[in-house]
């Protein structure tokens, strides 16, 4: 079996930063629900920006990694796959029929 991990952002419910924007992070879980990796995204920046960032240190060789249709990008997959030889990069929709 695979190991799988899923990157997915998430708004924080009532938290604020200084200039009232609501604060928002984006995540790396094992299928355990560990998270491995997270960071803030900026607020006036959004989940696109940060995925490298909160990737790059990590080690996903041979995982499969999901993530949602925003993170679709085809620099995204360049990373996953050439960079950081992941099995397969798989948004959640394309996922589906697995």
């Amino acid at each position: 079996m695979r190991a799988a991990v899923a990157v997915d952002g998430k708004s924080l419910r009532g938290a604020t930063r200084a200039d009232g924007s609501c604060v928002h992070l984006l995540s790396v879980l094992r299928g355990d629900g560990i998270v491995l990796a997270q960071r803030e995204v900026d607020a006036k920046s959004n989940e696109i920006t940060a995925f490298r960032p909160l990737l790059d240190p990590l080690d996903p060789t041979g995982a499969v990694v999901t993530f949602d249709a925003l993170l679709t990008q085809t620099d995204h997959a360049k990373l996953l796959v050439e960079e950081k030889n992941t099995t397969s990069p798989c948004s959640t929709r394309a996922c589906t029929h697995w």
